[in-house]
């Protein structure tokens, strides 16, 4: 039972946060998530005997996908209650920028991580609430971009994804945006004709979903232009957010052509469990990446581990002369 709360811990801070907002100020969500990273050394990192178990659980297992589900339930909730909320509070500009920056750090944190491991469910029901939560996030092409080019092409020249040595995150952030529009709606990442067909169907179609949220919320508001800042702001901070951590999580870390194997040591990993935890296993990032058949392991813990926890890791990737410092030589030690 312990461990079903757990994976509820994101849907607990979510529910703080609509509460404190409500009846506090929503900036006491900085200290909250701060606090909470103590639980950290409390409950310490995954021992190598306790990943099959965990990894069994989390994503075989009935109940997480219940709890999964309720989770992108409150998620779905968050982006509604947040578009009433600002609706009627009568924000002051600073007051809309600053809701709208923090309810972006918990779309970008909780729901774009959600909706990544969604997105590998074999459930149609999973998979539909992925593409919601990924719309209310802003960026609704991830799902063709993160299956059809990234898992593909990890740690190539040609995964725009996996930042080179000594490309800093602004570098990137440019460069990775144009690159996945461009590869989505024209290119389709020189698939196959069917399957290029297939993919800007899924893509103008869920880019469709996101208009249409659009009209509905200046449609159905009383101040739209507020409402519709707040949707749109929030969703750029998460999906600033998400690229930041796809930086992180694959810095630095290369193959020697598609003859080489997808291996552990193409992702920076994080093994804290409440890291694991609030963020659905994403920092498990190389047994993510592992192909189905390469999973049978004897050291789960393999991969390349980061130095520092997440909230460290993104202020150091947002100055790049520390980052550089730190990163540059750990990452040369796992490249062949």
């Amino acid at each position: 039972m312990e461990r079903y709360w757990r994976y509820m811990i994101p849907a607990i801070l979510t529910l703080l946060y609509i509460y404190v907002s409500m009846y506090a100020q929503f900036y006491y969500l900085y200290g909250i998530l701060l606090i909470a990273n103590f639980l950290n050394v409390y409950w310490g990192e995954f021992k190598n005997n306790e990943l099959p178990d965990e990894l069994r659980f989390f994503y075989r297992s009935s109940a997480a996908t219940w709890i999964k589900s309720i989770n992108a339930i409150v998620f779905l909730g968050l982006i509604i209650w947040g578009i009433v909320f600002v609706d009627r509070a009568g924000f002051s500009v600073s007051q809309l920028l600053a809701f709208s920056f923090t309810t972006g750090l918990l779309t970008g944190c909780f729901v774009v991580t959600l909706a990544h491991d969604m997105l590998h469910s074999n459930s149609v029901f999973q998979k539909g609430l992925s593409v919601l939560l990924l719309t209310c996030s802003g960026i609704p092409h991830f799902a063709t971009e993160h299956l059809c080019g990234h898992h593909r092409d990890i740690g190539l020249k040609e995964d725009p994804t996996t930042a080179r040595l000594n490309q800093n995150f602004y570098s990137y952030f440019v460069k990775i945006t144009f690159s996945t529009i461009w590869s989505c709606y024209v290119t389709q990442f020189g698939l196959p004709a069917y399957l290029r067909r297939k993919i800007r169907l899924a893509n103008v179609g869920m880019l469709g979903l996101l208009l249409v949220c659009w009209i509905l919320i200046v449609v159905f508001t009383n101040n739209p232009m507020q409402t519709i800042a707040f949707f749109i702001i929030q969703g750029f901070v998460s999906y600033f957010l998400y690229e930041l951590i796809n930086y992180i999580q694959h810095y630095g870390l290369f193959r020697n052509g598609r003859g080489e194997d997808i291996t552990m040591r193409l992702s920076w990993n994080c093994y804290y469990k409440y890291t694991n935890y609030i963020l659905f296993l994403l920092p498990l990032h190389s047994l993510h990446h592992l192909p189905a058949n390469g999973r049978k392991i004897q050291d789960l813990k393999a991969g390349p581990r980061m130095p520092y926890l997440y909230f460290m890791m993104i202020t150091m990737a947002l100055i790049p002369p520390l980052w550089f410092a730190k990163m540059n030589k750990l990452a040369l030690k796992h490249n062949p």
